[in-house]
């Protein structure tokens, strides 16, 4: 899979760096909120079932960390975002995926665990 992104230093922390595009671009978004303290990337599932190009992002949790379960094109990934202020990231996260033309949808908390 050629069009992975990395990212490392700053805010991002833990051993995997490596985010898929709609999972790098929501990550920029949550990197650029002055709430959010960490940014947890992690495993990526490559190799599934094409969606037609239809990006999507499931926001789970009501306090930190907040889940994102982000379904690119053929892979997914899990990043966990940590903040002081999670309506604030989770309002910033959701803006910018509909503005980024990914559907967003919210999960409850208890799927977080």
């Amino acid at each position: 899979m050629s069009n992975k992104d990395s990212r490392a230093g700053g805010k991002y922390g833990g051993t995997h760096t490596t985010l898929i595009p709609a999972a790098a671009l929501l990550c920029d978004i949550a990197h650029a909120c002055a709430s959010v303290s960490r940014i947890s990337p992690g495993f990526i599932k490559a190799g599934l079932k094409s969606v037609s190009g239809q990006r999507r992002i499931k926001i789970t949790g009501q306090e930190s960390p907040i889940l994102l379960s982000v379904r690119d094109n053929t892979s997914h990934q899990e990043v966990r975002i940590y903040t002081a202020d999670v309506q604030a990231s989770t309002l910033s996260i959701a803006r910018g995926a509909r503005d980024a033309n990914i559907t967003v949808s919210f999960g409850n908390n208890s799927e977080a665990a």
